[in-house]
């Protein structure tokens, strides 16, 4: 069975969309091509960003290019709208490729245009059912909201991946979602945490006593830390994954840690 996992949290700035992104091309990296389908399904669109460039993603549309938004409103396949992205390889990882389905800022308009919708919630769902098969796994990444797109999201999915800053607000908003996520299991009971990932790491005693409230939440289904880097952000304005920008740097080392958990608890 085809791995659908949302890349999930409804508060902003904790690493979600780098964690989409780095997760989908370091399984691409480790597992080859043709393999792995990154959907971007935040409006803000910065995973397509960095997998398209900026103009196609913030710009105005290209004539004839589709977007998540046509498929979530049944105008466009799936299968019409992907593009492959061919990743470039450097002396530790190999060329190879993953599929995107893109989103732009108009995807911004779906959320109030789908309310008039019958079974809104399982557009997402409907659409990757016809090309689910052609993939080992699909990572979408969410918007930081538990809107429309959201829950789209995660009832195509059949894991989530929960991304958390350290602190004790976030730790409070992750419980939110927890709970969320416990009430899509009744409708969506293929739906499991595969884990926690705690972002921006450092060794300060917030990040520990943090990683270890996780522990204790999450039944210890909590990932590996990846550290706080200026260069994981220099890597998302460069357009590259950070296996690309720095295959030697202990984010690379990190992330990778990562993705080949998450590959093991499949």
């Amino acid at each position: 069975m085809t791995r659908i996992i949302a890349i999930a949290n409804q508060k902003g700035g904790v690493g979600k969309t780098t964690c989409a992104i780095n997760i989908a091309y370091g399984w691409a990296r480790l597992r080859g091509p043709d393999r792995v389908l990154l959907v971007d399904a935040d409006p803000q669109a910065n995973a397509t960003s960095v997998a398209l460039g900026v103009p196609f993603a913030n710009g105005p549309r290209q004539a004839g290019v589709g977007i998540l938004y046509e498929v979530l409103l049944e105008r466009a396949a799936a299968s019409d709208v992907i593009q492959t992205v061919e990743i470039e390889g450097n002396h530790r990882y190999a060329d190879t490729a993953l599929d995107i389905l893109p989103a732009h800022l108009q995807l911004a308009e779906a959320e109030a245009q789908l309310m008039g919708e019958f079974h809104r919630e399982y557009k997402l769902k409907n659409a990757l059912a016809e090309i689910e098969d052609d993939y080992e796994v699909i990572i979408i990444d969410c918007p930081p909201s538990l809107g429309v797109l959201t829950m789209n999201a995660l009832l195509a999915a059949n894991e989530v991946i929960i991304p958390v800053e350290p602190g004790i607000f976030p730790l409070v908003g992750i419980q939110y979602l927890n709970s969320t996520i416990g009430k899509i299991q009744r409708v969506n009971q293929a739906l499991q945490i595969t884990g926690v990932l705690p972002t921006m790491g450092d060794r300060t005693v917030l990040a520990r006593e943090t990683r270890e409230q996780l522990f204790k939440s999450f039944n210890g289904a909590v990932l590996p830390d990846v550290p706080r880097r200026v260069s994981i952000g220099e890597a998302n304005a460069a357009g590259l994954d950070i296996f690309g920008f720095e295959p030697d740097g202990d984010s690379a080392a990190a992330f990778e840690d990562v993705v080949r958990e998450v590959i093991a608890r499949g």
